[in-house]
């Protein structure tokens, strides 16, 4: 169909059609289609037909905005699969660095582990070596302990024959225990006997002045000084042996032990001999198979007899005693290092172990002390006693069974019925009236009446000046002789309102009145700690 034979407006149409076409074609389709190296597509000035050349343009834009898209989308296809090859790529090289650390850490693993089986062979074996050291140790101390044991039983038949022995007689319808001197004793105690009765004749006689100047009366009188004086020495000794025979009994018939059994508590403190039996505890030496030392094995066991309040009462005293005990770290304080429990009833204390005896064991071998030395003594005592009251607690039970020697050191112990004060109070209700050793306790421990009476820490300074006084002359200020039954039935402390010093030894004026301070009977006029610790006595 030529153009020519189409209607007049149809051809303006077509005209105008073309020329928008070749004058305004998609200039950016057709750049990039000429640029995607399609030659075939070129704008003929010659027209076979105008339609024909359009439709034919438009279906050529058309294949090209196609190509163009797949193109677009093949790129787009492209540039994801990169990404994901280099994803994988990635993860790849991840996965490699991660098997290499994993073989890496599984070499490590297998070295650890021949590492941990050497160590547990070798632990095994240093084990099995110390098991048998163990056990060597504590063959050693066991033997140490029997022979140790043999001496003294051979001591004590040795000095059974010097001092005497205890013998069973009936009196009535009881078998009672009573005390036999010995021969040596007994012949001392006749000689001077005799001697005694000498010098009463001269004494008895009418010249009276003239028989005491005679030579023979003299020498009556001086060895009457000597027999005494070995005599003393002897009851001393005597004192002594008793206390080691009454050891040796509590020791044959101990609760815990017997003699020949030496059992091992907490798989590391062994127990030997007896050092000491209390009211409700035994104490014995003992080995610790860890630290290779001697100690001291404080064992507390229940009666299956008393009553649960009983058990509960002990196991609270014995609980507090614990852990007041345990916060105390001084050099003139029995250091707590350790306990075990043994059994529902029973536990032990581990105590740092003294190679001394007690102070009452001193007193007794050598009688009086020398006030140079005595003084030594309080003056560490005092040092122990001044660290515990600025911790706000009160010994309550100072006497010389607590006080133990230790190479150099004094050394305080037993807190089984101390005091604890509150941080602002200076005093406490006095609800333990009959605890403690009364000989030591001062005049408001014995106070009755229908209100609690006060203590305070002045208690201890009270016993510090009754142990003072007891060093020096060889007997107690107040009570000495007395039982305790008969110092609280007749009031002896209480009514003692001044301390009265026997003529020998001599003591400086500044010993008595220290000793004076520390036994005022008045508690607010007495020493505190400070005012006996900075006493220039003791400063000296």
């Amino acid at each position: 169909m030529n153009i020519n034979q189409l209607p007049q407006d149809c051809q303006q149409r077509l005209v105008d059609l073309e020329a928008r076409i070749f004058k305004k074609p998609k200039i950016e389709i057709l750049e990039q289609f000429q640029k995607e190296s399609i030659p075939s597509f070129q704008i003929k000035s010659t027209r076979k037909s105008v339609y024909d050349q359009t439709l034919l343009k438009q279906l050529q834009i058309t294949q090209f905005t196609k190509n163009v898209q797949n193109n677009q989308h093949y790129n787009k296809y492209n540039k994801e699969t990169l990404i994901e090859e280099n994803n994988e790529t990635h993860i790849i090289d991840e996965l490699k660095r991660s098997l290499n650390e994993l073989a890496i850490k599984d070499q490590h693993v297998k070295q650890l582990q021949e590492q941990i089986s050497d160590l547990t062979q070798q632990i095994q074996n240093f084990k099995t070596s110390s098991f048998k050291y163990d056990n060597t140790i504590k063959t050693f101390a066991i033997e140490l302990d029997q022979h140790q044991r043999i001496k003294r039983n051979q001591q004590i038949e040795k000095n059974s024959k010097k001092f005497g022995q205890f013998q069973y007689t009936r009196e009535k319808t009881k078998i009672i225990q009573v005390w036999v001197d010995s021969k040596e004793i007994l012949e001392l105690k006749g000689k001077l006997k005799n001697l005694r009765q000498q010098l009463d004749q001269y004494d008895n006689q009418t010249n009276n002045l003239l028989s005491r100047e005679s030579l023979n009366y003299l020498i009556l009188k001086r060895e009457e000084e000597y027999l005494e004086k070995q005599l003393n020495i002897l009851e001393n000794e005597k004192q002594l042996f008793i206390r080691d025979l009454k050891l040796e009994y509590d020791e044959q018939h101990a609760k815990f032990k017997r003699t020949d059994q030496y059992p091992v508590i907490g798989e590391r403190y062994i127990l030997l001999s007896l050092l000491g039996k209390g009211g409700f505890s035994e104490v014995y030496k003992g080995y610790d198979l860890k630290e290779m030392k001697h100690v001291a094995c404080k064992i507390h066991q229940l009666n299956s007899n008393w009553t649960i309040n009983s058990k509960s009462y002990y196991v609270k005293l014995v609980t507090k005693e614990y852990r007041v005990h345990k916060q105390l770290q001084h050099p003139n304080i029995l250091q707590l290092l350790d306990s075990v429990e043994i059994d529902s009833n029973t536990f032990c204390t581990i105590l740092e172990y003294c190679n001394g005896q007690d102070l009452s064991y001193y007193m007794k071998k050598y009688g009086i002390i020398e006030e140079k030395e005595a003084k030594l003594i309080i003056q560490q005592l005092l040092e122990s006693v001044k660290y515990i009251h600025l911790n706000k607690i009160i010994h309550y039970d100072i006497k010389p069974q607590n006080i133990l020697f230790n190479q150099n050191f004094v050394k305080l112990c037993d807190f089984g019925v101390c005091k604890e004060l509150d941080n602002e109070i200076s005093q406490i209700e006095y609800t333990t009236q009959g605890v403690g050793t009364f000989w030591y306790l001062p005049p408001e421990c014995f106070l009755q009446g229908n209100n609690p009476q006060l203590i305070s820490n002045k208690v201890d300074i009270w016993s510090i000046g009754v142990i003072f006084f007891e060093m020096l002359y060889g007997l107690k200020p107040f009570g000495n002789g007395e039982s305790q039954e008969t110092i609280l039935k007749q009031r002896i402390i209480e009514t003692s309102e001044k301390v009265t010093f026997p003529d020998k030894p001599n003591l400086s004026q500044e010993c008595k009145e220290f000793i004076e301070g520390c036994l005022n009977h008045k508690e607010q006029d007495r020493f505190d700690i400070h005012q006996a610790c900075n006493h220039p006595y003791m400063r000296k």
